[in-house]
Protein backbone atom coordinates (compact mmCIF):
# COMPACT_ATOMS: atom_id res chain seq x y z
CA UNK A 1 0.00 0.00 0.00
CA UNK A 2 2.92 2.05 0.47
CA UNK A 3 3.60 2.79 -3.03
CA UNK A 4 -0.09 3.22 -4.16
CA UNK A 5 -0.10 6.04 -1.61
CA UNK A 6 2.97 7.76 -2.64
CA UNK A 7 2.09 7.56 -6.20
CA UNK A 8 -1.37 9.09 -5.20
CA UNK A 9 -0.18 11.59 -2.94
CA UNK A 10 2.13 13.07 -5.95
CA UNK A 11 -1.24 13.64 -7.69
CA UNK A 12 -2.00 16.39 -4.92
CA UNK A 13 -1.87 19.90 -4.81
CA UNK A 14 -0.02 19.32 -1.23
CA UNK A 15 1.34 15.65 -1.18
CA UNK A 16 2.71 15.62 2.01
CA UNK A 17 -0.89 16.71 3.39
CA UNK A 18 -2.14 13.85 2.23
CA UNK A 19 -4.74 11.18 4.85
CA UNK A 20 -5.47 7.78 3.61
CA UNK A 21 -8.87 6.64 4.43
CA UNK A 22 -10.72 3.81 3.87
CA UNK A 23 -8.68 1.72 1.27
CA UNK A 24 -10.04 -2.01 -0.08
CA UNK A 25 -7.40 -4.06 -2.34
CA UNK A 26 -9.59 -6.34 -4.77
CA UNK A 27 -9.14 -8.17 -8.60
CA UNK A 28 -12.11 -5.89 -10.30
CA UNK A 29 -13.21 -5.48 -13.84
CA UNK A 30 -12.65 -3.02 -15.67
CA UNK A 31 -14.85 -1.08 -18.60
CA UNK A 32 -12.84 -3.97 -21.35
CA UNK A 33 -13.91 -7.38 -19.27
CA UNK A 34 -10.49 -7.29 -18.10
CA UNK A 35 -9.46 -8.45 -14.20
CA UNK A 36 -6.92 -5.68 -12.85
CA UNK A 37 -5.36 -5.59 -9.53
CA UNK A 38 -6.88 -2.12 -8.04
CA UNK A 39 -6.91 -0.26 -4.89
CA UNK A 40 -10.30 2.05 -4.11
CA UNK A 41 -10.37 4.22 -1.40
CA UNK A 42 -10.75 8.06 -0.56
CA UNK A 43 -7.97 10.40 0.41
CA UNK A 44 -7.77 14.03 1.77
CA UNK A 45 -5.40 16.81 1.49
CA UNK A 46 -4.90 20.67 1.50
CA UNK A 47 -4.81 23.16 -1.04
CA UNK A 48 -1.57 25.16 -1.56
CA UNK A 49 -3.60 28.10 0.03
CA UNK A 50 -4.15 25.34 3.33
CA UNK A 51 -8.34 24.65 2.32
CA UNK A 52 -8.88 21.09 2.85
CA UNK A 53 -10.33 19.49 0.19
CA UNK A 54 -12.65 16.72 2.08
CA UNK A 55 -12.84 13.45 1.18
CA UNK A 56 -12.08 12.75 -2.59
CA UNK A 57 -12.30 9.06 -4.05
CA UNK A 58 -9.00 7.47 -5.46
CA UNK A 59 -8.69 4.87 -7.85
CA UNK A 60 -5.08 3.15 -8.05
CA UNK A 61 -4.42 0.64 -10.65
CA UNK A 62 -1.43 -1.67 -8.54
CA UNK A 63 0.22 -3.58 -12.36
CA UNK A 64 0.33 0.29 -13.81
CA UNK A 65 1.38 2.64 -10.63
CA UNK A 66 -1.47 4.29 -12.41
CA UNK A 67 -3.55 6.58 -9.86
CA UNK A 68 -6.55 8.40 -10.43
CA UNK A 69 -8.06 10.71 -7.81
CA UNK A 70 -11.71 12.56 -8.33
CA UNK A 71 -11.22 16.12 -8.29
CA UNK A 72 -13.80 17.44 -11.00
CA UNK A 73 -17.50 17.25 -12.82
CA UNK A 74 -18.49 13.49 -12.59
CA UNK A 75 -17.54 13.39 -16.57
CA UNK A 76 -13.84 13.54 -15.67
CA UNK A 77 -11.84 10.64 -16.86
CA UNK A 78 -10.80 9.98 -12.73
CA UNK A 79 -14.65 10.28 -12.11
CA UNK A 80 -15.39 8.27 -14.70
CA UNK A 81 -12.77 5.52 -14.04
CA UNK A 82 -13.34 5.38 -10.00
CA UNK A 83 -17.55 4.83 -11.24
CA UNK A 84 -16.70 1.82 -14.01
CA UNK A 85 -14.26 0.12 -11.86
CA UNK A 86 -14.57 0.46 -7.72
CA UNK A 87 -18.80 0.84 -8.12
Amino acid sequence: MAKAKATIASRLEDPKSAEFGEMKRAMRTNTLGKSVDTICGYVRSKKMSGEGTGDRPFLYLVNDDEAYVVDGPPTSIAATAYRNICK
